[in-house]
């Protein structure tokens, strides 16, 4: 009998134990645990603001052109030059060793040329503009003589000038007149004489009296080309009893900026 009773139970163990795993065992104990003690608790992240209306945005000063459309080519060369108020003159030429300046005026042939050449430049600048066709410009400026005297020239002068001509609608041209001190580091000939027969008065210091002759094209008055008598003058002996001076022709290229 124990012989049976133990292959018996043995059979009846392997089968509870094979019903037991095709179960899946006995159902595990199941507790609700709140989130917040299994996950770390988050920071809530606030809404980003919404921007409102800052201050405006600081705009550039802007000059407006000034509109010269329905000005004639005159007056549309006047107003483009003297919104350039500065100027660089580069120039040649040559002396006139005798003559005076009212012959040399009227017949700048009649002189004798050729005892000096000159070279030099000047800038100027625009101080306004006044009855409409009238101009005064500030100007500094040197020269070199090269030739007989071999010295140099400076000046400081005043320049009145004058646009109104009738033609200026295809020619834009202005004449000038200047006064001012003119120093030379060495008299011309025809200031100082010759060793046999020296001018009685003399002087380095005398007026600047040029008068002068531009051309431009009513479209680009900017570029100008000049024509100068240079004249030393002594103001009718105000400067140390001097009467005449050096006088020369020069031509010029200007440029306005």
């Amino acid at each position: 009998m124990s012989f049976a009773f133990r292959p018996a139970v043995r059979l009846a163990s392997l089968a509870a134990a094979a019903v037991l795993l095709v179960a899946g065992g006995p159902p595990p104990e199941r507790r609700a645990v709140p989130r917040e003690q299994v996950l770390p608790a988050q920071p809530v992240p606030e809404p980003a603001p919404v921007p409102g209306p800052g201050p405006a945005a600081p705009v550039a000063a802007t000059v407006a052109a000034p509109d010269l459309s329905g000005l004639s080519p005159a007056d549309r060369a006047r107003a483009l030059a003297d919104a350039r108020r500065w100027a660089g003159t580069l120039f040649v030429g040559s002396s006139v060793a005798d003559g005076k300046l009212r012959d040399l005026m009227v017949a700048p042939w009649s002189g004798s040329w050729g005892d000096d050449t000159l070279a030099g430049g000047a800038v100027s600048y625009r101080v306004g503009r006044f009855w409409r066709f009238f101009m005064v410009d500030l100007e500094a400026g040197g020269a070199y003589r090269f030739g007989d005297t071999e010295g140099g020239e400076f000046w400081a002068a005043v320049y009145l000038r004058y646009d109104g001509f009738p033609w200026t609608d295809y020619v834009y041209t202005t004449f000038g007149l200047s006064m001012g001190p003119d120093y030379v580091t060495r008299l011309p000939r025809v200031e100082r004489g010759t060793d046999l027969r020296p001018e009685e008065n003399q002087s380095r210091w005398l007026n600047f009296f040029s008068p002068e002759l531009t051309f431009a094209l009513p479209e680009h008055p900017q570029y100008e080309v000049a024509f100068r008598y240079m004249h030393r003058s002594g103001i009718f002996g105000t400067y140390n009893g001097v009467y005449e001076g050096a006088n020369s022709f020069v031509l010029g290229l200007r440029y306005r900026f």
